[in-house]
């Protein structure tokens, strides 16, 4: 028996924390913004950090829900063509990931049955690079980067875009995100189901949840 209804089609997936887990890529995508808030104000590394630290606990609902790095470099004014320049220039996800079967095994196994998206805060080539890292670049209709609407999630309006791209009713979609202010709340107001992913075993119950076990 499925947790989600039967009028699912379109699984759409956060990347970064969903589908893998890297500290090091992770400290590695704060540097490059820490880098563009130094460079963009003249200021070095450190005091890049401070500021860049102090806007994301200014912007944050509660001390746990800090705000993605994209939205906090907009929020202080900084192009986000810059920041997916960065990213691209200064992160090499080559360093730390690899292929992971199961992950593979898994979105192989869903994308026979469900149109498989992805929705993103990163840019575009990055997000590109680490999929094919990951061995799973070939499972999915779709990236929904930064590029896509220039609105980082959480954000209403681009979250709209994306549903009238892919079309579908609310209760068609399944989002599938590690934090929820940022990628499963805005999905759950509009009355569309939502999966929070804290595990790598998480993600290894969808289709038990979704009932289509073999």
């Amino acid at each position: 028996m499925s947790a989600f209804g039967k009028e699912i089609r379109s699984l759409v997936f956060d990347l970064d924390g969903t589908l893998y887990n890297c500290q090091e890529l992770g400290a590695q995508i704060e540097e490059a913004a820490i880098s563009l808030v130094a460079n963009s104000r003249g200021l070095s590394m450190e005091q890049g950090r401070r500021v860049l630290q102090d806007a994301r606990s200014l912007l944050a609902e509660t001390p746990d829900d800090l705000p993605p790095l994209s939205k906090t470099c907009q929020e202080l004014g900084l192009d986000l063509r810059d920041f997916i320049r960065a990213l691209e220039e200064k992160v090499y996800p080559e360093r730390f990931l690899q292929p992971d079967p199961n992950l593979v095994a898994l979105l192989r196994f869903l994308r026979e049955r469900y149109d498989l998206y992805i929705y993103t805060n990163n840019g575009f080539f990055l997000s590109g690079r680490i999929l094919a890292l990951l061995g799973v670049d070939d499972c999915f209709r779709q990236i929904y980067s930064l590029e896509f609407a220039w609105r980082p999630k959480p954000d209403a309006e681009a979250l709209q875009l994306l549903l009238a791209d892919i079309g579908g009713l609310p209760e068609s979609f399944l989002f599938i995100g590690d934090r929820y202010h940022v990628d499963l709340r805005e999905p759950e107001k509009l009355g569309i189901p939502v999966f929070a992913v804290h595990t790598a075993v998480d993600l290894l119950r969808l289709p038990s949840l979704l009932g289509i076990t073999s």
